[in-house]
């Protein structure tokens, strides 16, 4: 299901992920140990809900794996989510009664920016979270 790639001098990780449930889960443990690593833990919060959903997102609509990267930036992290689908988030309306339809609000609303980038085989959805919190 997962295969980790070493971190590059304490600044990057990444692994390869199945488009399975179960990766989510996984996603976000990796992201836990990843931020305990480095020191980050107080951004294990804000990261993990934005890797949920981004990840959630790639398994359902891009059916496809994924391969989700880390990479420090200071107090700050840039997460990555590639998949194999040139279709691209579109955010959805949700009445308060939906169950679907606020995953790019959260992502919104977790992360201090976030944005999609072409490849040539698909699409990388990008986000940062910022260390305001981290002491």
């Amino acid at each position: 299901m997962l295969a980790p790639s070493p971190a590059r001098g304490g600044k990057e990780a990444g692994w390869d992920l199945s488009a399975v449930p179960e990766t989510v889960a996984a996603a976000r443990r990796l992201v836990c140990e990843t931020l305990a690593a480095w020191g980050l833990s107080a951004l294990a919060d804000d990261l993990t809900v934005v890797v949920s959903e981004v990840v959630t997102n790639a398994i359902v609509h891009a059916k496809s794996a994924v391969t989700l990267s880390l990479h420090r930036q200071g107090r700050s992290v840039r997460g990555e989510v590639a998949d194999h689908s040139p279709v691209w988030p579109t955010p959805l309306p949700a009445g308060p009664d939906e169950e679907h339809g606020r995953g790019l609000a959260i992502v919104a609303a977790y992360s201090e920016r976030w944005g999609v980038d072409p490849t040539p085989d698909g699409k990388i959805v990008w986000f940062v979270c910022e260390g305001r919190r981290v002491p």
